[in-house]
């Protein structure tokens, strides 16, 4: 088993266990939002949401992984490496194996109804999160976010939160 790819590992028997199909994208027969446009937005939630505090940790069932956060590589550094391909497909996995029948009917209406999502009802503070509101509805990370839904990624959007100054790192 090698260090970049633990938890897909981990999970393929599990999934094909249970009559899953696995794909590099997700799980067979249910749509997804595109992996090729993933990583704007996985660079937008990793500020508010990747870092070590948050959903940059293992214990919790949505895990992002990147320069901010949690690295796959045990040695990464979070203060100043990039984040890899290799963490970029752990969190899309981690984030599209959450819910992936609510996801499948978000992702195949257009991104009608997305608050089917818990993702989203919890960064917009609809439901209770430890980690509080971390978006409201047309915001940038919120357009980000549903634009990758709908399979057209608001670029500007991501870019525009991905590049928010880094907690104490970035301080002026």
């Amino acid at each position: 088993m090698t260090r970049t790819r633990p938890l897909f590992l981990a999970l393929v028997p599990a999934l094909v266990g249970l009559g899953c199909t696995v794909e590099n994208d997700g799980v067979a027969g249910l749509h997804t939002p595109a992996r090729a446009t993933f990583a704007q937005v996985a660079d937008a939630l990793q500020p508010s949401c990747g870092t070590l505090d948050c959903h940059g940790q293992r214990p919790r069932n949505l895990r992002l992984y990147g320069g901010r956060g949690m690295r796959l590589d045990p040695r990464g550094n979070s203060a100043d490496e990039p984040t890899t391909d290799a963490e970029y497909q752990a969190s899309f996995l981690s984030l599209t194996w959450l819910e992936p029948e609510a996801l499948d009917a978000v992702v195949a209406s257009g991104g009608q109804d997305p608050e089917r999502l818990s993702l989203v009802r919890k960064a917009r503070g609809s439901e209770r999160h430890k980690g509080g509101t971390q978006m409201q509805p047309g915001d940038a990370l919120d357009r980000c976010l549903l634009s990758w839904l709908t399979g057209a990624v608001d670029a500007d959007a991501c870019a525009r939160v991905a590049s928010a100054p880094r907690p104490y790192v970035d301080a002026p």
